[in-house]
Formats: structure tokens, C-alpha cells, sequence
């Protein structure tokens, strides 16, 4: 998450999910392969003779329309259950300022939002198996060249019609409680490790001294 967030996250003791349809990849709750097969023969245009006036919808315009509501309602929020920081998620999602230098690291992934449902991601090439998806089943399956992420998710999806303008979610969730420790980016500098501190030591004054340099930035003996 962007500094931003981050300190919206202390001020309001909310967690954020964004809108699927915003996180940036497009196979985000996407049907292929033989997934995509099996439910287009599931649904038949009808005979010719019950056929209305009226065009009626086909298989794949049905399936293009849910696949674009669900993306539309559902909002996620993505974490790494990798035991140790990971070296190419701090790449990947940090800008090249390294104005952003948080990733949700969430080994023990299950104690932390009680009722919430926590979802694991699992990896493998979409559409391999001719069943009819239910929405989760989209929302965590990911293609094979992510696994390295390890991602479990906090999925919500909302059954009103109506939720393009809403880019997100939120469910309330205090850091404060919930935070282990707070990882800066090796190449960050000291004003800024400064001012996240101050930050925390402000909103969230259970995690004075959890504001630590990643392990990244330690040096060998030699």
C-alpha cells in the first residue's frame, strides 16, 4: 500500500479492499479454457420455435455480463503469507521513489479478523477443470507465474446492483491490535523512517517501536 493508505489505515482502523475489477490484472475472476466450455454448454440457446422476438441473450454474452458484474461487486484485500519478507514482492509493488514501501505480510492469517472469512490463493492454469465456478472459486484461483506471491485474501462481495462508483470496501480492523511490526524499505531514508514513526507513535501508540528497517537492509559482518 502507498504511505497514504497506510496512514489512513492507523486514523481509521479500517481495513481497505478494493474493487476486483481495479487490482490491475485482467484475469481477475476470468473464465478460460475448459471452465469456459463447460459453462457455455450449459446454457444452449433455445430451440428455434420457443425463440421470442426479442434476440435473446447468448451463453457467452451471459457469462461476459456476470464475469463483469462480479468483477464490479466483489472488493479484496490481498496479503503474503510467506514466513519471511519477500525480496520480489518489495520490488514489484514498490515505486521506483520508494514512496510506498508496505506489503501485508500475514503469515498467521486466520487469527486476525475473527468472523471475517480468509481465503488462500492457489496457482494453476485457468480453466483446466470443466466445472461451473462459484464466484470464489475465480476470486482464488491465479495463474501459476504468481505463486511466488503465496496471497491469501479477504474477499467481500456485495449483492447491490449498483456499486460502480464504489472503488472499494472497507471492514473495521485496528492495527494496533493486529500488527506484529511495520518493515520500512531498505533504500527509503532516515526522513522518512522518521516520519513513519511519528505517524505510528500518533495514531497507533501500541506500536511505538514496531517500526523497523526491513531485513533486507542488514549488512554481513564483513
Amino acid at each position: 500500500m502507498g504511505f497514504a493508505r497506510f496512514v489512513w489505515l492507523l486514523q481509521t482502523k479500517k481495513l481497505w479492499l478494493a474493487r476486483a475489477d481495479l487490482l490491475g490484472d485482467k484475469w481477475e475472476i476470468s473464465l478460460a479454457g475448459n471452465q469456459l466450455a463447460h459453462v457455455l454448454s450449459r446454457h444452449p440457446p433455445p430451440p428455434l420455435q420457443l425463440r421470442s422476438k426479442v434476440k435473446p441473450e447468448s451463453a457467452i454474452e451471459r457469462s461476459k455480463r456476470i464475469i463483469k458484474l462480479w468483477r464490479r461487486q466483489t472488493f479484496i484485500s490481498c496479503w503474503s503469507a510467506l514466513p519471511e519478507e519477500s525480496h520480489a514482492l518489495c520490488e514489484f509493488t514498490v515505486s521506483p521513489t520508494k514512496e510506498s514501501p508496505f506489503r501485508q505480510h500475514w503469515p498467521d492469517c486466520r487469527s486476525l479478523l475473527g468472523d471475517v472469512p480468509v481465503n488462500r490463493v492457489t496457482y494453476q492454469t485457468p480453466g483446466l477443470e470443466a466445472v461451473t465456478p462459484t464466484l470464489l472459486d475465480l476470486v482464488t484461483k491465479k495463474r501459476p507465474m504468481f505463486a511466488y506471491e503465496r496471497e491469501v485474501q479477504v474477499v467481500f462481495h456485495s449483492e447491490t446492483p449498483n456499486t460502480e462508483e464504489a472503488v472499494g470496501h472497507t471492514i473495521k480492523w485496528d492495527p494496533g491490535k493486529n500488527l506484529e511490526s511495520i518493515r520500512v524499505h531498505p533504500e527509503a531514508d532516515q526522513s522518512f523512517m522518521q516520519t513513519v514513526t511519528a505517524i505510528v507513535e500518533q495514531y497507533a501508540p501500541s506500536l511505538k517501536g514496531a517500526v523497523l528497517w526491513s531485513a533486507m537492509s542488514e549488512s554481513p559482518p564483513f
